[in-house]
């Protein structure tokens, strides 16, 4: 079973368990995955994360018994596995933008509102691709010492101002690699919400000794990765992550592991505005 084809029995598991209190965290523990491992899959497959569209699901469902039922609004919700009407309104307001009693009073609801089943023939790929095939490719570990921070998804910015503050710091840092040998890793904890993300801009060293207080030490593991490039901007690397992500994993059995992937950049990286700039993104690969 190919990833795309998990992430359709993930939507006939919700489905089949609309009208229950059944978390993503266990539909992603039921098919063998951390939950978010399983929320970027659905995500980067769906376009919406796993938690929103269940609960789009279980609103829209709901539209039915809320019109053609004389069951109460706290009946609706607690047989959709809300704990209570107030849940159940906030989360239908959060998708109709009115309240139930408002669309029941009414009589109807804009149906371009309602999140229907997403079917295998809406999981197109999109075509973003720069290397169409990845290498598989072994690395040992590799020490770094950089700036770890969290990094607000909602918020338009890019990394510049971290890798200012490295860059202009590196003389502080000592037992760098030569050449120098920069890193972008992307790292998170097993459970967390996707909206979440950590970065850390870092420098390859040789050992750890005297690492400035202002600075942290990490080791990438040994590891086996699927190595993929990117050429453009370093703020288009998006594309290049949609394509690994949307169109071609999907279409593999491959399994990821770990809490992380990285990109570095080496020689063949000639900066953040140079559209012959070429990095390299690393995702780790599960031995399973």
């Amino acid at each position: 079973m190919n990833n795309r084809e998990i992430i359709l029995s993930s939507i006939d598991i919700m489905e089949s368990k609309l009208k229950s209190s059944t978390t993503i965290y266990e539909i992603s523990s039921e098919l063998g995955f951390s939950l978010y491992y399983f929320s970027r899959l659905f995500k980067a497959i769906t376009g919406i994360s796993p938690k929103s569209y269940l609960l789009a699901r279980k609103v829209s469902h709901s539209i039915d018994a809320l019109l053609n039922t004389n069951h109460s609004i706290l009946d609706i919700a607690l047989d959709y596995g809300f704990g209570s009407s107030e849940s159940y309104t906030r989360a239908f307001f959060k998708i109709i933008r009115e309240n139930p009693s408002d669309i029941r009073r009414r009589g109807l609801v804009d149906s371009r509102l309602l999140m229907k089943t997403i079917s295998a023939n809406q999981l197109k790929c999109h075509k973003h691709a720069i290397d169409k095939v990845p290498e598989i490719i072994d690395l040992g570990s590799i020490k770094l010492v950089g700036i770890p921070f969290f990094f607000d998804v909602n918020i338009k910015n890019d990394l510049t101002y971290q890798w200012e503050l490295l860059m202009n710091n590196l003389d502080k840092i000592p037992m760098i690699s030569e050449p120098h040998r920069f890193y972008q890793l992307q790292f998170w904890f097993p459970e967390q919400d996707t909206d979440t993300l950590y970065f850390y801009v870092a420098v390859e060293v040789n050992d750890y000794r005297d690492v400035p207080i202002q600075f942290t030490a990490k080791t990438l593991p040994a590891q086996r990765y699927l190595k993929f490039r990117h050429q453009g901007l370093s703020n288009q690397v998006n594309y290049t992550y949609q394509y690994i992500y949307e169109e071609w994993l999907p279409c593999t059995e491959y399994r990821l592991s770990s809490n992380f992937n990285f990109e570095y950049y080496g020689n063949a990286y000639l900066g953040p505005c140079n559209e012959d700039s070429i990095s390299e993104i690393y995702i780790p690969l599960s031995d399973e």
